[in-house]
């Protein structure tokens, strides 16, 4: 149960962190903002569940999964990832 919550809130940490970076880049134009979104955006679904419910309701997101999997695009990456072996 404490190890749960410490990688919840490690998640949630840094995706508060990657989410400020990015607003940070959207006000100065030296920092990219754009990986810092992407990222707090992974930090985000990884820390709760009922963000990455509500992210995978949207339109943007549907449109993009739909484009993706038309274009087999998610096989090709996993040919290019290795598997976990345990």
């Amino acid at each position: 149960m404490f190890f749960k919550t410490l990688h919840k809130t490690a998640w949630l940490t840094a995706g508060v962190l990657f989410l400020v970076l990015a607003v940070i880049g959207l006000l100065l134009p030296i920092i990219p903002q754009m990986p810092f979104f992407l990222a707090a955006i992974f930090c985000l679904v990884r820390c709760s569940p009922r963000f990455n419910a509500w992210l995978g309701r949207q339109r943007l997101y549907i449109r993009f999964h739909e484009w993706a999997e038309k274009k087999h695009w998610f096989e090709r990456i996993r040919k290019h990832i290795p598997h976990r072996q345990k």
